[in-house]
């Protein structure tokens, strides 16, 4: 009985099989009664030789248990078979169930009728005979496998021996149609057999091989697999248990699952006792641990593939169960959270996690509480305060949220419902915050809809129409009203001109605010005069403005007067917060140009007597008051025509131009991390050298101290997820760019570097100041050349030096060069390299000589280490000689410093690379790839950096440049 002899030594699978069939039948019938012991020791004996392990077992001890040492015989096993024979393994397995089938039909035909002969016939029927061999192979490998916990070396059997009991069992379930009824042993064996090879599971090629062929089985005997034994469902769910790399398998299962359940719904197959095997089928997968496997490939979020084919398993699912409360609304949440927390979650992903939830939730709850469940999850999910880097990320996050939940979920597109969570009781804080902060989401969606879509057009007028009452509804709440605010600031008013009196109706609502309203926060305050302005221009109703400067210049002559009555006494606060609330809208008024200077001449002196003091009276007048005063000095100067004693005026407004400066810079220099106090100092100062520029020198104290305020990287940091904030930043950077744009205005010194150090350099800051800087460079190189080069100049030495690393620098550097040959001459481009290597150079020279009266030791100092990185400036150009003598002269100055041996040996590298660098410039072949000096006369810049002393350099013994000429010898 030995087939694997015969099929390993290229016999064919039929021979094998009729010799085998035969020689078990024979020694069935030699000995009735105790053959299985030796047939299956054989049988066993055979296996496992196929699969390259040692069975050491006697027929003795095999008889007494099944339970052996098989591992102890393996120690050193590796699964290595002979494919070919594994194959005829298979095929033979395959093949010996059907022979030994067909062998019982024509021994049934002889069966004898006398009861000894029938019993005979009985217990030597070859295929519950091998029924019997085949439970014995069960019984030892289940023997083994219960030792999987006890013995890492048991780990390594598994692989071969689910992989020959899948062999068997392919084989076995072609007897499963005319012998699954009559032989319960067939039954028993395939169901055994079926949890035998889940072990193949465990191991990627064997599963690979193996779980396409089961799933076929398990369709083909539907009944015996997916009945009341749940077999299938079984091996299913420790396929999804099985870590994996490879999620192809999971995504193989999930499709499996999901044809079975249709299958099964379109065939209404019954099990033997007439159960909907879709009804078995559906109550075991909606079992806990099933929905927790989903639950936490829900979770996934490197691999799309499987999320799609997780959500799209759930909704087949979904459509079979008559119920979906066995969805937690904690499930519930993970759908929605793969679009929130899934970073590259594809279209196709999102769009059946939103319309798989809609679906889920619908069939629970009602419309508003699926509406506060999305609400709720998103809060539940981010960290509103500072999880985000911006407010328009935050913004666009929410947006992306609701677009790709409402074409399934309609409510989302409807403002009542945002309002009836805005308008009702207990509802928690953050949930407030969020439905305000998504109505604004929601409106801004509808406003870019609103030329194309009626519907749009419908919601956005139905939310300005009940705007004002969100307004006045949300008035005790300060965070949700500044976010109302935030509506009207988003309105398209040009889209809205033909509704004419729906804006009207909302500009007296908030110029009432704006006039009357104390409580309004500088970024509610911010928001809404500069867009009632905007729109007052498209409906032109101006007189309403006209009104309010008169009454705002009334109110303002009567707390003047009133503050002038108690000027022994010292005004009550009452008082002093009424004069604060109007001259913030009388700054608002004249910032967008609503007053004229005949209405601001009875007001400056006021004004000015509670600014110029070392003290302001409360946070209305430090926030505004300075820069209201210098706005209400140039508008005398712009209007001085139209003024009675204009002359007086005029001399009266220089003279307090000049202290309200003084005084902005003397508290900028000593305020510390108070942005929009920063904000009102530095705007003040820069507006009056803008307005009045010949009246007015910038001096370097001044100059210095705008530099320094907007080089506050804290104050950038902080500003990054604060709109407000952000907008004072971007203010002061476009007033300072407008104060270096100004041809009026010399600047005094060339102390900007700190400010230009944060560009690409700092670590820490932020993109927005980046983007500024860029733009602050712009200016620099069209009117300020010479002072952006001595900046670079700074900020390469204060960077490359041996405390530092280069590379952030050097990406810097590249930075600046990018942006100086993009927006500037090719000349200035090449030039300024070169001015920038000089300076340095000159600047190197100065320092040596300081350090050099210093008493400190400098001795081991690296003073000369930017020298390191200097060459990159110029390695790219092709100088000439006269380039060449100016370097030696530095050098000649460098080396006339040196302190220490450290800075000699590092000058010495450095003029060997100038030394080598000269001879590319010289020679031929290498100075071909140098760019030339672009020809054309020099600008006048260029000629003053680059006015070199030439004759009296050639009378000078340059030691420097015959070391340079050395080098070339």
């Amino acid at each position: 009985m030995d087939f694997l002899t015969a099929l390993s030594t290229g016999a064919s699978v039929d021979y094998a099989t009729s010799e085998y069939m035969f020689a078990f039948m024979q020694a069935v019938a030699n000995d009735p009664k105790n053959w299985l012991n030796e047939v299956s020791h054989n049988f066993v004996g055979q296996c496992f030789r196929a699969l390259g392990l040692q069975f050491n077992v006697s027929v003795e001890a095999f008889q007494r248990t099944y339970d052996h040492p098989y591992s102890a015989d393996n120690l050193n096993y590796i699964f290595n078979a002979v494919p070919f024979v594994l194959k005829n393994v298979e095929l033979f397995f395959n093949q010996l169930p059907i022979s030994l089938a067909d062998c019982e039909r024509s021994l049934s035909q002889d069966r004898p009728s006398s009861q000894l002969g029938g019993e005979f016939y009985d217990i030597t029927n070859p295929v519950l005979c091998y029924l019997r061999v085949v439970h014995v192979w069960a019984l030892v490998v289940r023997s083994v496998t219960g030792k999987l916990q006890q013995k890492d070396i048991v780990r390594y059997l598994c692989e071969p021996l689910a992989r020959m009991s899948f062999c068997i069992l392919q084989g076995l379930v072609k007897l499963l149609p005319d012998y699954g009824k009559k032989y319960e042993l067939l039954e028993e064996n395939c169901l055994c057999l079926t949890v035998l090879v889940r072990y193949s599971i465990f191991f990627k090629e064997a599963c690979q091989m193996i779980l396409p062929s089961m799933m076929g089985l398990f369709k083909e005997h539907f009944q015996l697999f997916f009945g009341s034994t749940k077999s299938a469902v079984n091996f299913v769910y420790w396929v999804f248990c099985c870590e994996m790399s490879n999620k192809e398998t999971y995504i193989q299962t999930y499709q499996f699952l999901e044809s079975m359940l249709d299958y099964f719904a379109e065939g209404k197959q019954c099990d033997a006792s007439g159960n909907l095997i879709l009804r078995l089928l559906t109550n075991e997968l909606i079992m806990d641990k099933f929905l927790a496997i989903q639950f936490e490939m829900l979770k996934v979020k490197n691999s799309n593939p499987l999320l799609l084919a997780t959500l799209r398993y759930l909704e087949a699912l979904q459509r079979h169960l008559v119920s979906t409360d066995v969805f937690s609304r904690r499930f519930l949440e993970q759908l929605l959270l793969v679009l929130l927390e899934v970073p590259n979650a594809t279209l196709s992903v999102c769009t059946a996690a939103a319309e798989l939830y809609v679906t889920l939730a619908s069939r629970q709850y009602s419309k508003q509480d699926i509406f506060m469940h999305i609400l709720e999850t998103f809060v539940k999910s981010q960290s509103i305060a500072g999880k985000f880097s911006s407010h328009d990320q935050f913004m666009a996050l929410i947006k992306n949220y609701l677009l790709k939940l409402m074409d399934f979920f309609p409510a989302l597109q409807y403002f009542k419902y945002y309002m009836k969570v805005l308008n009702a009781e207990n509802v928690r804080e953050e949930i407030l915050l969020l439905t305000a902060h998504a109505t604004c989401a929601l409106f801004e969606h509808h406003t870019e809809q609103y030329i194309e879509m009626e519907f749009s057009r419908q919601q956005v007028h139905n939310l300005l129409h009940h705007w004002p009452k969100l307004v006045t509804e949300s008035a005790q709440n300060m965070e949700i009203r500044a976010i109302i605010y935030g509506i009207y600031s988003m309105v398209d008013f040009t889209a809205l001109t033909e509704h004419k009196s729906r804006l009207i109706a909302l500009e007296k609502h908030c110029l009432n605010i704006f006039l009357n309203d104390d409580t309004l926060s500088e970024a509610e305050f911010a928001i809404l005069f500069t867009k009632l302005s905007q729109s007052i221009k498209v409906t032109g109703n101006e007189q309403m403005l006209v009104t309010a400067a008169l009454a705002l210049q009334d109110r303002y002559a009567e707390i003047s007067i009133e503050m002038m009555g108690r000027q022994l006494e010292s005004p009550k606060p009452e008082l002093l917060q009424n004069y604060g609330t109007c001259v913030r809208c009388l700054y608002s008024m004249i910032k967008e140009n609503k007053l004229r200077g005949h209405q601001v001449c009875d007001m400056y002196e006021t004004l000015a007597s509670q600014m110029l003091r070392e003290n302001v009276a409360n946070e209305h007048l430090a926030l505004y008051g300075y820069e209201c005063l210098a706005l209400m000095l140039i508008l005398l100067h712009c209007e001085s025509d139209d003024l009675e004693d204009a002359h007086e005026h005029i001399a009266r407004s220089v003279q307090l131009a000049e202290m309200l400066r003084d005084d902005c810079v003397r508290k900028l220099s000593n305020l510390s991390q108070n942005l929009p106090q920063a904000k009102s100092l530095f705007c003040a100062i820069v507006v009056l050298h803008l307005g009045l520029p010949s009246n007015l020198t910038l001096n370097a104290l001044t100059y210095d101290t705008l530099s320094a305020g907007l080089s506050d990287v804290t104050l950038a940091l902080n500003a990054r997820s604060d709109t407000l904030a952000l907008s004072y930043v971007q203010e002061m950077h476009l007033l300072f760019r407008q104060l270096h744009e100004n041809e009026l205005i010399v600047l005094p010194t060339y102390r900007v570097w700190k400010l230009l150090l944060q560009y690409k350099i700092v670590k820490t800051s932020p993109d927005y100041i980046t983007r500024e800087l860029e733009q602050l460079i712009l200016v620099l190189l069209k009117r300020h050349i010479v002072t952006y080069a001595h900046n670079l100049t700074v900020i390469q030495l204060h960077i490359n030096n041996s405390s530092r690393k280069n590379n952030r620098f050097t990406a810097a550097l590249t930075a600046h060069m990018r942006l100086v040959e993009t927006n500037s001459s090719a000349k200035d481009a090449w030039l300024l390299r070169l001015h920038v290597f000089n300076a340095s150079l000159e600047l190197l020279v100065n320092r040596l000589a300081a350090l050099r009266t210093e008493s400190g030791d400098t001795r081991s100092r690296n003073n000369l280490f930017p020298l390191r990185h200097l060459l990159a400036l110029v390695n790219t150009l092709r100088l000439e000689e006269v380039h060449f003598m100016n370097i030696a002269r530095l050098l000649e100055s460098l080396q006339a410093n040196v302190i220490n041996d450290v800075d000699k040996k590092e000058l010495d590298r450095f003029i060997a690379q100038i030394s080598a660098y000269r001879l590319a410039c010289e020679d031929d072949a290498a100075k071909s790839r140098l760019k030339l000096q672009p020809p054309g006369p020099m600008t006048l810049w260029q000629a003053k950096a680059f006015n070199y002393p030439v004759d009296a350099a050639k009378q000078l013994d340059f030691s420097a440049q015959e070391l340079i000429d050395d080098r070339h010898k």
